[in-house]
């Protein structure tokens, strides 16, 4: 890893560590559902979760009837994914701590390795997409979600690249993931891939009210927000958010636009 990949993972570590991040994982339910059905998994097959966080990807599979493994870099994420899931009567759910990009699995371990807006955001995500097929079978699944560049993630790192400057990572890369034909290129060697385009829909009352909770208190923007001293700024930026937000809200709902990638790897990978 080099010392600008380590940087980055030290910030995403704490990003997705702090505030109140774990309060928007529900949002993302239906669409982790999906993607667990995508894959298709069977009562029995091993299932790996890669860069877990709350854990509610793997509680779906786990809840299908599959062995499941989730690994996440950030501890306390590990930690609320043991306790949902011991919550909801699972404690068979095995939980590691390791990086999407050296995951500490052997060759062809899993019949299904899923990742529900996880590995995208590894500061080395194609080496993390190829450990992903690595640790799969021949024949099994490959699968992951990653928001879309075209649609509100996309727009919101644009209104967001005219206020902040990104010295240590671009914030453009894990929206790259959204891109078939990016997909195609880093993984279309080693697996069959197919695509599905979706929409989350988040619940809020107000565009206002999800800029709070994605921008302002927790999420992945609240460390570069809190990075602008200058208050007018901070407005400026807030103001220009909430216009591009107003876009995609409607009936208490902001879409949110995102790809379904699910590959079947090839006999020789």
């Amino acid at each position: 890893m080099t010392d600008s990949q380590r940087t980055t993972r030290e910030q995403s570590t704490y990003t997705w560590s702090a505030g109140r991040y774990p309060s928007l994982a529900p949002n993302l339910l239906p669409a982790i559902a999906r993607l667990v059905s995508a894959c298709g998994v069977d009562p029995g097959n091993r299932v790996l979760d890669v860069g877990c966080g709350t854990g509610n990807a793997a509680l779906t599979a786990r809840r299908a009837g599959a062995d499941v493994t989730g690994v996440d870099v950030t501890r306390p994420m590990l930690e609320l994914a043991r306790n949902s899931t011991e919550l909801a009567g699972y404690d068979d759910v095995h939980w590691v701590a390791g990086d999407a990009e050296a995951l500490p699995f052997p060759d062809d371990a899993f019949d299904v390795v899923l990742s529900s807006f996880g590995h995208v955001f590894s500061p080395a995500a194609v080496e993390a997409g190829r450990e992903m097929v690595r640790v799969a079978q021949p024949g099994g699944r490959v699968a992951f979600t990653a928001w879309s560049p075209d649609g509100l993630v996309g727009a919101l790192t644009d209104v967001l690249d005219d206020y902040v400057t990104h010295e240590d990572h671009d914030p453009w890369a894990h929206l790259r993931w959204g891109e078939t034909d990016f997909v195609r290129d880093r993984l279309a060697d080693a697996c069959d891939l197919t695509f599905e385009r979706r929409i989350a829909r988040f619940r809020y009352v107000s565009p206002e009210h999800f800029w709070r909770d994605f921008a302002e208190e927790a999420g992945p923007l609240s460390p570069a927000l809190r990075a602008l001293d200058d208050p007018a700024t901070r407005a400026a930026l807030r103001d220009d958010a909430l216009a591009t937000l107003d876009e995609w809200f409607a009936d208490n709902t902001v879409r949110v636009e995102y790809l379904l990638a699910r590959g079947v790897v090839d006999a020789e990978h």
